[in-house]
C-alpha cells in the first residue's frame, strides 16, 4: 500500500483514497493467486464505500460509490466461488 498524498485530506478524501488503495492491493493478491487476501481486501474496500455513500447527498457520487462496492461484493463472491470447498478425501 502507498502512502497517502501529503497534502491536506477531507476524512471522505482520506476513506476514499484508502478504498482505493484497498482495491489495487486486492487486485495484486488476486493476480498473484492469494485469494483468500484479495477477498478480505475486497470486502473491505466495499464497506467503507458504502459506508461512505450513506453520508453522500449528491446522486453521481453516490453511484459512483455504491457501484464500485457492488463490483468489490462481485469480485469477492466470484474468488469465493472458485477457491476449494474444503479439504478432499477422507477425513
Amino acid at each position: 500500500m502507498s502512502n497517502p498524498p501529503q497534502q491536506q485530506m477531507s476524512r471522505v478524501q482520506k476513506l476514499t483514497w484508502y478504498a482505493e488503495q484497498l482495491i489495487k492491493d486486492a487486485s495484486e493478491h488476486e493476480h498473484k493467486g492469494d485469494g483468500e487476501s484479495a477477498v478480505s481486501k475486497y470486502l473491505q474496500a466495499a464497506d467503507i464505500l458504502l459506508l461512505l455513500s450513506k453520508g453522500e447527498q449528491n446522486y453521481t457520487t453516490w453511484k459512483n460509490y455504491t457501484d464500485k462496492a457492488s463490483l468489490c461484493q462481485h469480485r469477492a463472491k466470484r474468488l469465493i466461488s472458485l477457491a476449494p470447498s474444503g479439504p478432499t478425501g477422507p477425513a
